[in-house]
């Protein structure tokens, strides 16, 4: 005869299963390895595509008024680093110059961002108004470029200083701040060495109101012999 117990019998209760060992990478990720190395996976293009975008653009904040009216301080541009690149073909046989520039060189009235001569880690944004083999001059309240004055309704003033008669030496620019008379250019340090320059604006994103292209106003260049010149390298 079989006698039941004198206890509650429970037989929705049993023992409990020894606790199971965690698989493999469970530690290290919630999902997993393969969800860690997903994740991996996209950072890393997330971060090529950084460096490759940081490689061709870069955005700036304008500081300080040299260049009024054509940019405000506060405002943000995008700076074009591969508008003067250059690419050293100096293995090629047979190529009398090594730097070959697909995109060109700076020309006169191109706005650019540079490092500061006299302290590099300073970066200033003026305006391109004589490049290499071009003689320049400042009198009676206008700039001179081989003997021709430059018409420039960008400024916002005429500069009231003056500069004597110089040439513009090989690998270098001579630039000047829009806001003529209240700049530290190339009227106050000299020539700049066009290496120093990361590139040229492009495109001004801040304020709102003031989105769109930068204007690089041309001008023209008196006829003459040209000036051979050797192309600058830069960064």
């Amino acid at each position: 005869m079989h006698t039941a117990a004198w206890w509650p019998q429970h037989p929705d209760i049993r023992p409990a299963a020894p606790p199971r060992e965690a698989a493999p990478g469970a530690a290290l990720w919630p999902w997993g390895l393969r969800g860690l190395s997903e994740t991996l996976e996209v950072v890393a293009l997330a971060l090529l595509m950084f460096l490759a975008v940081r490689a061709v653009a870069q955005n700036f904040i304008v500081d300080g008024r040299s260049m009024e009216p054509t940019f405000a301080h506060g405002e943000f541009v995008i700076v074009n680093k591969l508008a003067y690149a250059g690419i050293d073909l100096s293995w090629v046989p047979g190529l009398e110059e090594g730097d070959w520039r697909p995109f060109g060189e700076p020309v006169g009235g191109d706005v650019v961002v540079f490092r500061f001569p006299g302290e590099r880690e300073r970066d200033f944004i003026k305006r391109v108004v004589a490049v290499a083999g071009q003689t320049v001059r400042v009198e009676d309240s206008a700039v001179y470029v081989d003997g021709v004055r430059l018409a420039e309704p960008y400024i916002s003033e005429p500069p009231s200083y003056r500069v004597e008669a110089r040439l513009v030496p090989e690998g270098s620019v001579f630039v000047l701040g829009d806001n003529r008379n209240n700049s530290f250019d190339s009227h106050s340090w000299g020539m700049l060495d066009a290496s120093l320059i990361i590139g040229r604006a492009e495109f001004r994103y801040w304020p709102p109101s003031a989105i769109g292209g930068v204007d690089h106003v041309r001008q023209p260049r008196a006829p003459g012999p040209e000036v051979s010149r050797s192309p600058s390298t830069t960064k």
